[in-house]
């Protein structure tokens, strides 16, 4: 079986359209060589065209594919926040467990219960949340378990926030002080 050249009827053409100008030798060789050097032009800009567009493509591509590296990069870290948010939310006690949580770490750390007084603010709010919080007074009370206590209310498992300590100390016995502080918690109107 014989293979066609898809070009022969147009190789043909073109060789009797260039017999029938009655042209020499040496100008027919010139139009075929001009011939072959245009085609050989086309095809390299024809090919130049397509590798232009391919790098293009290639380019918004490669571009495409860091947005999408970083979108994903943010919704991981997204998803993490909002666990962490989560899990900060369940961690939260309500006002009345703040109340008995904070008692509960005064006699832990044997703070005697007629020399302190815990009393309830009224929360604070916030765009997102909500501050609850005690106040705390001491009196009489040694260094060491100052430090104990603030330990305890900043390691326990619920979310607390120690502000506006305050202590000074006392000229009858310079070894105790007069200590008050705030205690706080948060309670989040939604998780985003």
């Amino acid at each position: 079986m014989e293979i066609k050249n898809p070009f022969e009827p147009v190789v043909i053409l073109i060789k009797e359209k260039i017999d029938s100008l009655g042209l020499s030798e040496r100008d027919r060789k010139a139009i075929i060589w001009g011939g072959v050097g245009a085609t050989i032009f086309l095809l390299i800009f024809i090919s130049q065209a397509f590798y232009s567009h391919t790098r293009k493509l290639e380019k918004r591509y490669n571009a495409t594919k860091t947005q999408l590296q970083t979108i994903l990069t943010l919704s991981e870290e997204y998803i993490e926040s909002k666990d962490r948010v989560e899990r900060i939310a369940n961690s939260i006690v309500s006002p009345k467990s703040l109340l008995s949580s904070v008692e509960k770490i005064l006699i832990q750390s044997r703070v005697d219960r007629a020399s302190f007084s815990i009393k309830s603010k009224s929360p604070t709010k916030w765009d997102l949340y909500d501050e609850i919080s005690v106040e705390v007074k001491i009196e009489k009370i040694p260094l060491p378990r100052i430090i104990d206590i603030l330990y305890r209310v900043q390691n326990t498992v619920a979310y607390l926030k120690i502000s506006n300590f305050k202590a000074e100390t006392r000229f009858d016995k310079p070894n105790l002080m007069n200590i008050s502080f705030r205690v706080s918690t948060f309670k989040f109107d939604q998780v985003i």
